[in-house]
């Protein structure tokens, strides 16, 4: 075998070794997108359950099992003291809307090891205007919640999910 030949040999294995770099380049950023894509679809189902968890539970735990806060916003809870109340320790337990207030779950989502965080807020707010957070109680109420990524830590800037919901109490007999 001559000099050409091993040149030739040379040049052909470095193209080779070009080409199967940039091919795992792109495989692997096309597995990047898919996590990506899988985490989104992931955060927004975690949200939906949520949201559609809070909807079932009582405005208040005054009107958890009567209509005495339909008369007077005053009877409802104070917002100093809006989330769970005494024994309400999980999710199961929860019987009103406010209990979400300072919850934080970690979830895993199935075998892939990725983890979650959700945070939750709730707060009365201004009938007229559902962004103006209150100091008072009224019949309005908003939970805000916050989803993101926690496992495995990325380079890029981990992609959160914000959500509100509102729920106001009107009773009609």
């Amino acid at each position: 075998m001559g000099i050409n030949h091993t040149l030739l040999t040379l040049a052909a294995f470095m193209l080779l070794s070009s080409v199967i770099v940039n091919f795992y380049e792109l495989t692997g950023n096309a597995g990047d997108a898919i996590s990506s894509g899988q985490d989104g679809i992931f955060l927004s189902t975690m949200t939906t359950s949520y949201i559609e968890m809070a909807q079932g539970m009582a405005f208040d735990n005054i009107t958890d099992t009567s209509h005495v806060g339909l008369a007077n916003a005053y009877s409802l809870t104070s917002p100093t003291c809006l989330g769970p109340e005494y024994g309400e320790d999980s999710l199961a337990a929860f019987n009103d809307f406010d209990d979400f207030n300072g919850l934080t779950l970690n979830k895993e989502a199935g075998t892939s090891n990725r983890r979650y965080r959700a945070e939750f807020k709730v707060f009365y707010v201004d009938v007229n205007d559902l962004e103006r957070e209150m100091n008072s109680r009224t019949f309005v109420k908003r939970l805000d919640m916050k989803i993101y990524r926690t496992f495995p830590a990325s380079q890029d800037p981990v992609d959160t999910l914000r959500a509100s919901f509102v729920m106001g109490y009107f009773h009609f007999d």
